[in-house]
């Protein structure tokens, strides 16, 4: 109740012809009504507080980019990679944060990648509920996670295309590899979250019986990723293709959905973190990049390549496969 004045006075100041189509394309969603959801939270809230972890440490990664530019790289690379791998990982949040109070000004600087990377993790976390849940017949699942994927596509100012890009997008612009380089411990950090993220449904796909056996696999090799040394994290982006083949081969539209989100989290990484950008054109150049990413026509790719350059960054780079998703065939 207490938004609704600022809401109305925006609306009052933005110009009549911009108004609804902004309305439209931005007010808050949640997931799709299913007996399902929450079914991940239910069975292994080990993993969903993670995963709550998890929107933290993007957060605090933006907020500090955008409001230290010049941040040293003990700020990321020491200071809160210890605090997230000892104290908040271990001991993760219930329920899912409050990314704008963690980062006030990096949501105020650019809502729209917020609310799209919300809303592709809102998808992530449909997904997993439907692998989840043992009430939907594995004959059903199919249909479901389609359900949710259309329902993710009908918000196009929000939605990430479902085609795949090219590498050129990510590492060959003007600002692009700056964030691994200035802060290689805390770049290896967020990639183990996207492994997590993608390798999680393989074991879920798993059946009933190994199904707990397979999450705490998952589980247990992330947690050995997180030394304070840093050698063990992955040291190229995850690919779904390549880490997980199972998903990847019977939902290829959600992994590539998937992979265009985690390769724009890097994008803003290095747009925030590469003074090529000047402060004042941070926000536009974001825009364009994540315009870039919703696209299904500019710097795509054929599924095929995207299966080959997935498999030729090497798997072992991206933090290996677990025994689930060995138990795929190779593409």
């Amino acid at each position: 109740m207490r938004r609704r004045p600022v809401v109305l006075m925006l609306a009052m100041c933005a110009p009549l012809s911009l108004a609804p189509a902004q309305s439209r394309a931005y007010y808050e969603q949640t997931y799709l009504p299913a007996p399902y959801n929450f079914a991940l939270r239910y069975w292994f809230p080990a993993v969903d507080g993670l995963f709550n972890s998890f929107d933290y440490g993007h957060s605090i990664l933006y907020e500090t980019l955008w409001r230290a530019p010049n941040a040293p790289n003990d700020e990321l690379d020491g200071k809160q990679f210890r605090f997230i791998t000892t104290r908040l990982l271990p001991h993760p949040p219930g329920v899912p944060l409050d990314e704008a109070a963690i980062a006030p000004n990096w949501n105020k600087l650019a809502p729209e990648i917020l609310m799209t990377f919300d809303w592709a993790h809102m998808l992530h976390r449909q997904l997993y509920d439907i692998w989840s849940d043992d009430r939907i017949p594995p004959s059903a699942k199919d249909d479901k996670v389609r359900q949710a994927v259309s329902y993710y596509r009908s918000r196009p100012a929000l939605a990430l295309s479902s085609k795949p890009k090219t590498m050129d997008l990510m590492e060959g612009q003007p600002y692009s590899l700056a964030f691994r380089k200035r802060f290689p411990r805390y770049n290896g950090l967020i990639w183990s979250y996207h492994w997590l993220q993608m390798v999680l449904y393989d074991a879920l796909m798993v059946p009933r019986a190994t199904r707990q056996q397979a999450v705490d696999e998952v589980v247990g090799r992330f947690w050995a990723m997180l030394d304070q040394s840093g050698e063990k994290l992955p040291t190229m982006m995850p690919q779904s293709a390549a880490i997980a083949p199972c998903f990847s081969e019977r939902y290829p539209e959600a992994a590539i959905i998937f992979d265009n989100l985690h390769a724009l989290h890097d994008v803003v990484s290095d747009i925030l973190a590469n003074p090529v950008v000047p402060h004042h054109r941070k926000r536009q150049v974001l825009l364009d990049a994540a315009a870039r990413y919703r696209d299904s026509t500019s710097s795509v790719t054929s599924v095929d390549e995207w299966r080959t350059m997935s498999l030729d960054m090497g798997i072992a780079n991206m933090g290996g496969r677990t025994t689930a998703s060995s138990a795929c065939p190779t593409p």
